[in-house]
């Protein structure tokens, strides 16, 4: 019926319309006169006689006279009706009025403009408003929406003349476009795993050695995120000998950060602290800022690391330096930084407030749909929960939010979670299923070496409630001894806390008074903790 009505309009009007339903559901008067061409008077008479056909009716506009179509429907049906040529002609027609009316303002309509160019034949254009539609959705923290404009964008790509500008600006857009996808998909799901050897190709052929530092980061992220911390750790130190040749503050940044996680789960504590004192220089460099999330986990490896070093103020101060890191506009930033400050506050044992920190984490990682942020959110949430007495929904959190990052290819720090789930387990006086977990745990993932203490001293706690005293005094052995060789103090207490009660059971109270004096006797801060207060407390009992 519609079509019929559009039909029987005189040809100006029905011209008119079909025009209108190319410009979009609202349109300006003065858009609708450069894109025509025809005169304020002539329009006007036009623009009434579709108003009295109750096609189209006038609406209120800042500084300007704005048209709306009366049914959502209206405009499909004319805008189905122009032939595609002359469609095609009118969409880039209303883009050039468009860049032409707003001169010195497109930005603020670069998605419309990205609109009328990706349906013109003006393939160049709409390759280059789509790609900055994209930044800009990026820039207010939009990624699904910036995912969507640089994939039209790609897509274009074949309908362009091969040439080393569009090998650069393909290269561009991919860069970006891989950021997007590990915070919307994740760094192991398959479009970020495709979309980085695509960016590698294309930077080995013909990039700057910008380009190449930026191919091997994203590697990388790669890697790291798939588990394999051999590669992972290969492509930190090629990333670093680029970034040190290419010399600037983001590039080296970036390198840094690489060197962190790999060195932090191999238990390369020393190597951590190295890296961070060098980098810190460039954590702060507005390049490196651009890409989520990454100045706001260089702080918080660094703070962990220094946990475990035995340093809780330091750890504390470094913590405090990540949340000052997150944009407060950008909800990524704002939920890895939540989420960093509550695995602090689990390793020191605050579960209140971490439980509180890891919900703020995963609601705010939920609204946004942050899956690796949701995930590992709920592990940490299950942690805390669980050793404030709600175990079982704690063991329930870690399941799910393992077999979340299982399921988008995660496999970072899998030894850590699943001996998390194994001490939530614990709590809900699981011993069995526990001691299953943590076999699980220490075999998942021998490189993880930064989580084999605590999973060695949780198994020989569960063994000694089985009455497996030997074998659980061999594992406090065991995990004292690692992480003595890797200077984690803290990993290193607790094991000998572990350990210090069996020994006076056993006939051993003075071996066990030495050995807790000496390493308690070694710390110089974080005497508030709940370490260090029953550290002491055990101390004075031996004594």
């Amino acid at each position: 019926m519609l079509a019929a009505r559009i039909d029987r309009l005189p040809p100006q009007q029905k011209e008119l319309l079909q025009t209108l339903a190319v410009l979009g559901k609202e349109f300006a008067f003065s858009l609708v006169g450069a894109v025509t061409g025809r005169g304020d008077e002539d329009l006007n008479r036009l623009l009434g006689e579709l108003q009295l056909a109750e096609f189209i009716y006038e609406q209120p506009a800042a500084g300007d006279v704005a048209y709306t179509f009366k049914h959502a429907l209206t405009q499909e049906v004319a805008y189905h009706s122009v032939l595609s040529e002359r469609r095609k002609r009118l969409h880039e027609r209303a883009a050039a009025a468009i860049e032409a009316l707003g001169a010195g303002r497109v930005e603020d309509q670069l998605m419309e403009v990205a609109h009328h160019y990706s349906r013109s034949g003006n393939v160049a254009k709409a390759v280059e408003y789509l790609g900055r539609a994209g930044h800009r959705a990026a820039r207010q923290a939009a990624y699904g929406e910036g995912v969507g404009y640089l994939t039209r964008a790609l897509d274009l790509f074949p309908q362009l003349p091969e040439s080393a500008e569009r090998a650069r600006q393909e290269l561009e857009l991919r860069y970006s476009l891989v950021d997007m996808l590990w915070v919307t998909k994740g760094w192991a799901a398959p479009e970020t795993i495709a979309t980085t050897a695509r960016v590698a190709a294309l930077a080995e052929h013909g990039g700057t050695l910008t380009q190449l530092v930026d191919s091997v980061y994203r590697r990388w992220q790669v890697a790291i995120a798939s588990g394999d911390l051999a590669a992972a750790s290969a492509l930190a130190d090629q990333a670093l000998d680029l970034a040190v040749r290419e010399g600037s503050p983001a590039r080296l940044g970036m390198a840094h950060h690489a060197q962190l996680e790999p060195r932090y789960i191999r238990g390369d504590l020393a190597g951590v602290e190295q890296h961070f004192a060098t980098g810190q220089a460039f954590f702060d460099d507005p390049g490196l800022r651009q890409l989520p999330a990454r100045a706001v986990m260089s702080f918080a490896f660094a703070s962990w690391n220094a946990w475990l070093l035995g340093r809780a103020d330091v750890a504390r101060a470094r913590m405090a330096q990540a949340l000052a890191a997150a944009d407060p506009s950008n909800p990524f930033d704002l939920a890895w930084s939540e989420f960093g400050t509550a695995v602090l506050q689990v390793l020191l044992r605050e579960y209140e407030p971490a439980e509180a920190s890891a919900a703020q984490a995963l609601a705010r990682a939920e609204k946004h749909q942050f899956p690796s942020a949701v995930e590992w959110s709920r592990v940490v949430l299950g942690q805390a929960r669980a050793q404030r007495g709600r175990a079982s929904e704690g063991v329930a959190l870690i399941r799910q939010g393992i077999a979340g990052l299982l399921e988008i290819g995660f496999r970072e720090s899998m030894s850590h979670f699943t001996g998390a789930l194994a001490e939530a387990q614990a709590c809900a006086g699981a011993v069995g299923d526990a001691l299953a977990t943590v076999e699980q745990a220490l075999q998942v993932n021998p490189d993880e070496l930064v989580s084999r203490p605590g999973n060695l001293r949780l198994r020989g706690a569960l063994r000694l409630t089985q009455g497996q005293t030997e074998l659980a005094e061999a594992d406090f052995r065991e995990a004292i001894a690692l992480a003595q060789k890797m200077g984690a103090k803290a990993l290193e207490l607790r094991a000998t806390m572990s350990l210090a009660p069996l020994l006076r059971e056993t006939g051993h109270r003075d071996e066990a008074r030495t050995m807790l004096a000496e390493i308690y006797g070694w710390f110089t801060e974080g005497f508030d903790t709940v370490d260090l207060k029953e550290a002491k407390a055990l101390l004075e009992e031996l004594r």
